[in-house]
């Protein structure tokens, strides 16, 4: 068995994310909220690290807010990339135990 480490992710625990994660309320949507915009996310902020911004109102700071974390692009990606694998872990555990 590896050994591995627990990363630990600060987060804002008020932050949007979580709110939008745990809601049960679709409003007519088939997805989670939460979860849409973690993948959207990721992809804009793997253009903003190559240099493109993603769209003209598109700002980092309003990532920041939605997920309630800190630090520079790089860091960002890297967070959200954790929290996703984090998530599918999850979600992989509950099917499996079902």
């Amino acid at each position: 068995m590896k050994d591995e480490k627990a990363e630990v992710i600060e987060m804002n625990e008020d932050c949007q994310f979580l709110k939008d994660l745990s809601t049960d309320e679709n409003q007519n949507r088939n997805y989670n909220l939460g979860l849409w915009n973690l993948s959207l996310s990721i992809r804009d902020l793997r253009l903003y690290t190559k240099g493109i911004k993603p769209h003209r109102r598109w700002k980092i700071s309003d990532v920041k807010w939605y997920f309630g974390v800190s630090g520079n692009k790089d860091d960002l990606l890297n967070k959200l990339l954790a929290v996703r694998k984090v998530l599918k872990e999850g979600e992989n555990k509950t099917v499996g135990e079902a």
